[in-house]
């Protein structure tokens, strides 16, 4: 379901992605000060952050893995003077390279994942001792306007909100095995032209029918045309309406 969300979004995806953007770019920000050999992204997409590693690691293989076929191959295409970059199809909970990483990233990716804590025992085993593991993920209170609306307008269809809060990804980490190093918070305010715009724009970021912004059953029309009226009241900006984003980035290690 999530592969398939993604590859219908794989064309449009860049258009609208600030808030992932500014999420690669505070990755980066914590990563550690070394130069590994090597280094594992999962979840590239359309290769936000990839491109980003290529400026801060020039010459330094990456393994760029993406659920997505269709991300990959606009990772591949968009990124192609880029030979140090391997593009593989591959699931961020099951993923095993040949060898073990120095150095594991991720951006705006794991918050997807079915199962968080299967997947950062997944990466703790691909991960080097002593390695590093640099994670940026959207966690609750991201979208939270769209959730109140929606919640108001048709509560039996609208479940709570499945992100997890930071104290939940610590824990997670814990967990897998990981000492936390550095942790930062972020909240960003994004407008958009009107509530329409707004929706179209996380539908083509493949973000409608996700956990974020799903509910139990699909709105129908009347209620659809009620939730685009009362986001358009009561969260107004100068230039339209506006959205919340709140990421967790931080660095961990295996010791």
């Amino acid at each position: 379901m999530i592969e398939k969300r993604f590859s219908a979004a794989a064309e449009t995806y860049d258009r609208h992605a600030r808030p992932q953007l500014s999420l690669a770019r505070s990755v980066c920000d914590v990563l550690p000060e070394i130069y590994p050999e090597q280094i594992l992204e999962l979840g590239s997409g359309t290769g936000q952050l990839t491109r980003l590693l290529t400026d801060q690691f020039p010459d330094v293989l990456i393994d760029a893995v993406d659920l997505s076929g269709k991300m990959v191959e606009y990772g591949r295409n968009k990124l192609k003077r880029f030979e140090q970059i391997t593009w593989i199809q591959g699931d961020a909970q099951t993923y095993r390279g040949t060898d073990p990483y120095p150095l594991i990233v991720s951006s705006a990716t794991l918050h997807w994942v079915s199962d968080l804590r299967k997947t950062f025992d997944n990466i703790f085993q691909n991960l080097e001792p002593g390695g590093f593991f640099a994670l940026g993920m959207m966690i609750r209170g991201t979208l939270k306007e769209l959730l109140a609306v929606r919640s108001e307008i048709a509560p039996e269809k609208t479940p709570p909100s499945a992100l997890h809060t930071l104290d939940e990804l610590i824990d997670h980490l814990h967990a897998a095995g990981f000492k936390v190093l550095r942790k930062k918070l972020s909240e960003e305010e994004v407008s958009y032209k009107d509530t329409t715009d707004f929706l179209r724009t996380i539908h083509e970021q493949g973000v409608t029918g996700s956990k974020v912004a799903s509910g139990r059953a699909p709105l129908n029309r009347s209620e659809l045309n009620r939730l685009i009226e009362l986001y358009q009241e009561r969260y107004t900006s100068p230039d339209g309406v506006y959205a919340t984003y709140e990421a967790a980035t931080l660095l961990v290690t295996k010791e």
